[in-house]
This record gives C-alpha cells, sequence and structure tokens, in this order.
C-alpha cells in the first residue's frame, strides 16, 4: 500500500508594487520556506495580512505549496 510522506511547504506572496509604462500593474513575489506540516489555513491568511501591512504594498496573491513524496510499501 502507498502512502504520502511530507516533504516540504511554502508560502508565496504577490504584491502590486506599481505599474508600467502602460498603466499595467508590477508585481513582486516573495517565497516563504519551511512552512510546517499541518498549517491551518486561517493561519496562513493571518501571516499573510500581517507581512502585507508591513510591506506596505497592496497583496494581490496568496499561493501555498506543499510537497509530498509518494512511498510504496
Amino acid at each position: 500500500m502507498a502512502t504520502f510522506n511530507f516533504s516540504n511547504a511554502t508560502l508565496r506572496l504577490s504584491f502590486v508594487v506599481g505599474t508600467n509604462d502602460k498603466g499595467e500593474p508590477v508585481e513582486k513575489k516573495k517565497t516563504y520556506n519551511n512552512i510546517k506540516k499541518g498549517v491551518q489555513v486561517e493561519s496562513l491568511v493571518t501571516v499573510s495580512n500581517v507581512i502585507a501591512g508591513l510591506t506596505g504594498n497592496t497583496m494581490s496573491k496568496v499561493e501555498f505549496n506543499e510537497l509530498q513524496e509518494v512511498l510504496s510499501n
């Protein structure tokens, strides 16, 4: 029987930092690694909002990526 083994997780935040010559939004992305296994979505939202508040930029996207390895026994 195969099982999942947690490998790692990352949180990536995208911020609008201005506009280009055409008036289109310019985004900056910041990735945070070593997110703990089993983190609650409410915790991710809270942390993301705090970080956005510290940057002074508008947050445009929050992405959470969890990598799990498939083990066959």
